[in-house]
């Protein structure tokens, strides 16, 4: 009872107001392996662990729903919702508010270990056939940088698949997403390599742009807090890992 009487006095001590959008927050998220895992339903991986983090600091449910990418977009575009891992673009800018970053990866070509390394956009025009995801900001480079040779595909495992069946002669993907999708088929990791990188592409925690100015604040704080104490570095360690394989 007197646990219960101390959370009612903590709701009841904000304004009304405050505790109305605090209460009425939710988290949405598409799976994006390796920042955002879907375990039979529940929600795992770094930027979950992060944004579950943050929304436990101002005391508001943590649980993360995952949904489809353009439900999950639809949802942030509604308001009161936090979305744990977006590409942050110039055309994103002012549309959300942005939290913190999760991590920044890096826009890779993948080949087989008997291919050549791809470093630079001659050695990429010289492969017959180059994968990509279907709709994604990493279609968007390529096209920008008048590569043609392109199969566009509707997930990172259909790319992944393909390659390793050699049917393609190169997979243009962030790092960290390529290798864990290869990883999560148990291909062999010595099977794949990849090169330089061709951009960099940040994720961040993002969040409607209604959420009350000193939610945002709070929210702001307590993500520079983890990046002090060093609980950041430890929940985005395995990312880091699958960009600088061994």
């Amino acid at each position: 009872m007197r646990g219960i009487a101390i959370i009612l006095a903590s709701v009841l001590s904000l304004p009304a107001g405050q505790a109305a959008a605090q209460a009425g927050l939710q988290i949405v998220a598409p799976a994006r392996p390796p920042y955002i895992v879907d375990q039979d339903g529940i929600a795992t991986g770094p930027a979950v662990e992060l944004t579950q983090q943050l929304a436990r600091s101002i005391r508001i449910d943590s649980t993360v729903r995952i949904l489809p990418f353009q439900r999950a977009v639809m949802a942030l575009d509604k308001g009161d919702t936090l979305y744990p891992a977006l590409l942050r673009t110039p055309q994103r800018e002012k549309r959300y508010v942005w939290i913190g970053e999760v991590y920044v990866d890096r826009a890779v070509f993948f080949t087989r270990n008997d291919r050549n390394t791809i470093n630079s956009i001659d050695t990429a025009r010289a492969l017959p056939v180059i994968s990509v995801m279907r709709g994604s900001e990493l279609q968007s480079i390529l096209q920008s940088l008048g590569l043609e040779q392109l199969e566009a595909n509707a997930t990172e495992i259909d790319n992944a698949r393909l390659l390793q069946a050699g049917r393609i002669d190169g997979w243009f993907a962030l790092e960290a997403v390529g290798r864990a999708t290869w990883r999560g088929l148990d291909f062999n990791p010595v099977e794949l390599r990849s090169g330089e990188p061709f951009a960099l592409l940040s994720f961040w925690i993002a969040g409607s742009a209604n959420l009350p100015a000193d939610t945002v604040v709070k929210l702001r704080a307590a993500y520079r807090a983890m990046r002090a104490d060093g609980r950041y570095q430890r929940i985005i360690a395995p990312l880091a890992a699958l960009s600088a394989p061994s």
